[in-house]
């Protein structure tokens, strides 16, 4: 008995193997690359922090150190004091950056990016943190924190943009005031130019005819300047400085004449001088000798009984000698 079999059916049975195979392969790559993502296959240790709010923390958060991922958040409890434990794992290559000094905060990424926790490298000289050691947590203000400080930050300034609206709106204010005094400035603004076209108009007249009047006026000085004969003037002052010329050659020969016959006059009265002097010593000393010699004579005929006074004298001066003159 013949049977007649469809193309299409031959090998059916290995195509079908093979597509299960394939299928079987794609979900093994596929959890294989999924337990890599969610790091099944990388060993881990456990840390543990407490806070006192876990709004924002959720499980399977994940912990960045440096802006790298090298955790996720495992587990969120709230313990007997109401506080919320929080347990995180990190993979067990990134433990030597992890110290007793390391910190965690939450934080976002971006301005309206998703919430991380972000854990802060430790110094190296203090002790790596062990499986389920506790790590310090730091509180970070929440959107709600930080609009209540930006609320209150904002808050003097716009009080003090209401007072300036309310100071610019007030009808009775400095502004409005100056902006009707501003108003009134301009409207007469028209008439101080009319009146100031008016003045600039009547200074260039005025300006106009002084000019017409200084230019007649320099005319007529240089008429009379160029009228003024100087000539027998300078002649005469020229024919003076000539003879001052002439006779002063004459002068200064008289004056040197004269101031020659000073200097001998000088000089022959130093010599006399000279001469004299050491005489007038001695010559005193023999005046005073004859005067002594004569008042002696006079004594000697007073005291002579031919003139003798029987009345005594009432008294008498003796010529007294005097001393060397020098």
């Amino acid at each position: 008995m013949i049977r007649e079999e469809d193309p299409r059916f031959r090998n059916l049975e290995r195509k079908i193997g093979l597509f299960i195979v394939l299928a079987l392969a794609g979900l093994v790559t596929g959890l294989v690359l999924f337990g890599i993502q969610k790091d099944l296959f990388t060993k881990k240790y456990t840390l543990r922090f407490t806070v006192d709010r876990g709004t924002g923390f959720t499980k399977g958060m994940p912990v960045k150190l440096s802006g790298f991922r090298v955790g996720r958040i495992t587990s969120i409890a709230l313990n007997e004091q109401a506080m919320v434990d929080i347990t995180a794992e990190i993979d067990n290559k990134y433990r030597g950056w992890i110290r007793s000094d390391s910190t965690v905060k939450l934080v976002k990424e971006g301005l309206v990016g998703d919430s991380i926790v972000e854990v802060t490298v430790g110094s190296l000289d203090k002790p790596e943190l062990k499986e389920n050691d506790a790590i310090i947590y730091v509180k970070t203000k929440g959107l709600d924190e930080l609009a209540d400080d930006i609320a209150e930050k904002v808050k003097p300034v716009l009080i003090e943009v209401r007072d300036i609206i309310s100071y610019i709106n007030n009808p009775d204010g400095d502004l409005k005031k100056s902006i009707r005094s501003l108003e009134t400035l301009t409207r007469n603004l028209d008439g101080t130019r009319q009146n100031a076209d008016t003045l600039i108009v009547s200074a260039t007249e005025n300006v106009d005819r002084i000019t017409v009047r200084t230019t007649k006026l320099l005319d007529t000085a240089t008429r009379k300047i160029d009228g003024i004969d100087l000539s027998p003037t300078l002649a005469r002052i020229d024919k003076s400085i000539e003879q001052i010329d002439r006779r002063f050659p004459v002068l200064l020969d008289k004056a040197d004449e004269t101031l020659t016959h000073v200097s001998g006059i000088s000089k022959q009265t130093h010599d006399l001088a000279r001469t004299t002097f050491p005489r007038i010593p001695g010559v005193l000393s023999q005046v005073e000798d004859v005067m002594l010699s004569t008042d002696r004579l006079l004594n000697s005929i007073q005291n002579s009984w031919l003139f003798r006074d029987s009345s005594m004298p009432s008294g008498g001066t003796d010529f007294v000698r005097g001393g060397t003159h020098d």
